[in-house]
């Protein structure tokens, strides 16, 4: 491990991965939209974005664009009733056609958490539930056939268990957003990486459930830590898990930062927080 000086306190930063000249797997290190210019700015091989379309069967004319061309992961909230009757077909039809490679498209991000108790951005009834939630994401995929857009789901929680019936098997990707909390602390506080992987290595083993794929493709929407002390460590064993988990599958990983966010903060965070994204970055753009 490495000792590293900050404000005036040591932060303790596991070891960083092997070695650059070592084999690994790509991620697609990104951050959600508001900070794209100044997270692309400071580390390097970024590439991801995620955008949100927050008001209920607001669809966008055409995908967004950003500078530096990253690859974005879109999320809409169309209702059921529109969705299901085909009247945003048209609509959603023309976004996908025009969106450029490497797209991702998910609906009603946050809809699956668990065991369907919790509803934290109060999805109506009509749309959380499984049954219905299932037939959504079927439609979507027909929608995103023959395009650049692959379409998948975004759950919190851990996805074993009941959730696994909220996700259709046909999603071309299946994916969470995950923040740092007790749960994966030990008693001194700090983060135990045996932990935050257990809830990882779940995650793939129901995605491989349902799925029927030995590799499916995994997407992070959101992830961070309210500890600034944790964020090097976070991020560095997320992609150790990936980089040793799921073959030779490439992965996404979107960090979220807002500014007095309970689960995360304003970027930028510390300069050592910076330094092992820009190095994550770096070393897993690609095998």
């Amino acid at each position: 491990m490495a000792l590293l000086a900050a404000a005036g306190t040591m932060l303790v930063i596991a070891a960083a991965p092997a070695s650059a000249a070592t084999r690994h797997v790509r991620i697609t290190w990104g951050i959600n939209q508001r900070y794209w210019d100044q997270f692309r700015a400071k580390v390097t091989y970024a590439h991801g974005v995620r955008v949100y379309y927050d008001k209920t069967d607001d669809i966008p004319v055409s995908w967004p664009l950003f500078p530096q061309s990253p690859w974005a992961t879109l999320s809409l909230r169309p209702s059921r009733g529109a969705l299901l009757s085909g009247r945003l077909d048209r609509a959603i039809r023309r976004l996908v056609r025009s969106a450029p490679p490497h797209s991702q498209l998910t609906i009603d991000h946050e809809n699956i958490d668990g065991g369907g108790k919790a509803n934290p951005l109060r999805y109506p009834p009509s749309i959380h539930n499984a049954v219905s939630f299932v037939r959504m994401q079927r439609h979507m995929e027909r929608l995103c056939k023959g395009t650049n857009v692959r379409f998948g789901v975004l759950a919190i929680g851990p996805v074993s268990g009941p959730a696994e019936k909220w996700i259709y098997g046909g999603d071309d990707w299946f994916g969470y957003d995950i923040y740092d909390n007790k749960l994966y602390w030990n008693r001194d506080g700090t983060l135990n990486e045996r932990k935050l992987w257990g809830r990882l290595s779940g995650d793939l083993a129901a995605f491989r459930r349902i799925s029927g794929r030995r590799h499916p493709f995994i997407t992070i929407g959101e992830t961070n830590s309210p500890r600034d002390g944790h964020r090097a460590n976070w991020f560095g064993y997320i992609a150790r898990w990936f980089d040793t988990h799921n073959g030779d599958t490439p992965a996404r990983v979107l960090t979220y930062w807002t500014p007095g966010g309970r689960l995360s903060g304003a970027w930028p965070p510390s300069r050592p927080v910076v330094r092992r994204l820009r190095y994550l970055s770096a070393l897993y753009r690609g095998i």
